[in-house]
Parts: C-alpha cells; sequence; structure tokens
C-alpha cells in the first residue's frame, strides 16, 4: 500500500511535463505517463529498495511473493478510492475485482519472476530490471489506453468511430489475453523453480492434503464461473450486442487463469523455457 502515494507523487510531477489531455494522444499520455509508469516505477521501488533488503527475503521466492503483494497492496488501496467515489460501487468492485486486480496481480508476478531470476543468478542484473519493469509498464499501459481511449471517443469526432472502437477492443482482447498466459507461465515457472531446483528456503512448507484439495476445487470453481459468463458473453454476442457480448467474454478471462493456477502440479521435470506448460 505504500507504493500507492508513491504513484500519485511521480503521476502528479509527470502531469506537469504538459503531456497532451485530449483525444486519444491524451488517452494515451494518462495510461502511460499518467498510470502505467508512475505506478510501477512506485511498486518496482518498494521491491527493490525494501523487501529485496529485509532480513526475511532469503530466497527468490520470497523476492516473487513479495512484488505479488506489493501489487495487491495497490490495487486494495487503488480500489478503495475508486468504491468510495462510486455511486454504483456493487458493479465497480465487481468489475475491478474480476480486472484490476488480476490486473496489479500479474504485472508484480512479472516483475517478481525476473527479480528472482537475477537472485538466483539465472539472469544479468540490467537485463532483470529492464525485464522487471519494462514488462509490467507495457502491460499496464496497454491494458489501460483502450479503456481511456473508449472514454476519449465519446467527446472526439471521428470518420469511423465504430472501427476506431472495435480496434481499440481488440487491443484490450489481446493483452488481457497475453497477460493472462503471462500470468499461468509465470506462476508454473516458479513452481518449477521451488519444487524442482530445490533452492533452500526456511520459510517454505509442503502444504497439507486437504488444504491442497480445498485449493484446488477453489479453482476449478472459479474456472467454471469463468466458462459460464464467457458462454453468457457469446450468447450476447450473437443474439443482442456482439461488442458488449465481447466485454462479457474478456471479464472472464483473468478469473479463468488464476484458476488455472491454482488447479496447476508440479511437472516431473523441468524441460527449459516451455516445461510450465507440461503436465505431470
Amino acid at each position: 500500500m505504500i507504493s500507492a502515494p508513491l504513484a500519485i507523487g511521480f503521476s502528479v510531477l509527470l502531469a506537469r511535463l504538459g503531456f497532451p489531455n485530449d483525444g486519444l494522444w491524451g488517452a494515451a499520455s494518462k495510461a502511460w505517463m499518467g498510470a502505467a509508469i508512475p505506478e510501477e516505477v512506485a511498486k518496482f521501488l518498494i521491491v527493490w529498495f525494501y523487501i529485496r533488503r529485509h532480513p526475511q527475503c532469503d530466497s527468490g521466492g520470497d523476492l516473487f511473493c513479495g512484488a505479488v503483494l506489493v501489487g495487491l497492496g495497490f490495487a486494495l488501496l487503488e480500489n478503495i478510492l475508486y468504491l468510495l467515489s462510486s455511486d454504483n460501487w456493487i458493479m465497480t468492485g465487481f468489475m475491478r475485482g474480476a480486472m484490476a486486480v488480476p490486473g496489479h496481480t500479474i504485472d508484480g508476478m512479472m516483475m517478481g519472476v525476473f527479480l528472482a531470476w537475477w537472485w538466483r543468478k539465472d539472469i544479468l542484473a540490467p537485463a532483470a530490471l529492464v525485464l522487471a519493469l519494462g514488462l509490467p509498464i507495457l502491460a499496464h499501459g496497454f491494458y489501460d489506453f483502450p479503456l481511456m481511449a473508449l472514454d476519449a471517443l465519446d467527446e472526439a469526432s471521428h470518420a469511423d468511430p465504430l472501427a476506431v472502437r472495435y480496434t481499440l477492443f481488440a487491443l484490450f482482447v489481446a493483452t488481457v489475453v497475453i497477460s493472462a498466459a503471462a500470468a499461468i507461465w509465470a506462476g508454473r515457472m516458479e513452481m518449477i523453480e521451488v519444487f524442482l531446483r530445490a533452492e533452500p528456503d526456511i520459510d517454505l512448507h509442503a502444504p497439507s492434503p486437504a488444504g491442497l484439495t480445498l485449493w484446488r476445487w477453489i479453482g476449478r470453481a472459479m474456472i467454471a464461473g469463468a466458462v459460464a459468463l464467457a458462454l453468457m458473453g457469446i450468447s450476447k454476442a450473437m443474439s443482442v450486442d456482439p461488442l458488449e457480448g465481447g466485454w462479457l467474454m474478456v471479464i472472464a478471462l483473468f478469473p479463468a487463469a488464476f484458476g488455472r493456477i491454482m488447479t496447476l502440479r508440479v511437472p516431473k521435470q523441468a524441460k527449459g523455457f516451455l516445461s510450465p506448460w507440461g503436465r505431470r
């Protein structure tokens, strides 16, 4: 949660640089200069200068989990602010719970996985820093930009606004799909590092069979709910409004991805970059 005030401060500083505020360029400026860059830099600074130096951070797994928790803490404070300012807090809470919270979590996972590689000496520090900061900024910016641009279109005139809307929607879908796949990949990669490469970690304890079973059933329930929501979206897209149905299908992607992560099993062996997609 400490990262949120830092991000606000960075946003104010960047706003003073005089970037455009209107139209698609204004949306791009707000997405990257007003949100993605200050927020991800703030998270990174907390992870790098506080969590990394904490006495209890003694493994790459701790660094990975710390980055994820920083993302969740930021999402918590941000969601409280959105809910307090919303007239329809139930819908706002649902939408942010299904999209914004997983989005911040995925950004933390991508930041954490490369910092964990650096900790284990699997990657050089410059590459780790570029990837750990650059990829979350790109993902965050490409997530926010289409949404902000769609809002900007309501106030701007375009020769073919419908075509522009579909293009922006397609960009948003691509970003969510790639982010969801990245989350599964990062979670599986960290599972391989912890369980197959046996990095010493005194904080690591095997879960109880009952707890693990419950965890996986919750994951299956999340996948089932996501599938049901996607089917509703398909039905609406075919019978009522393709764009509205498409939004329902997109909303189902992040819950499905995290449900999949909760049902992951450790593979018998790690075979390299693509091994996270194998099954037991």
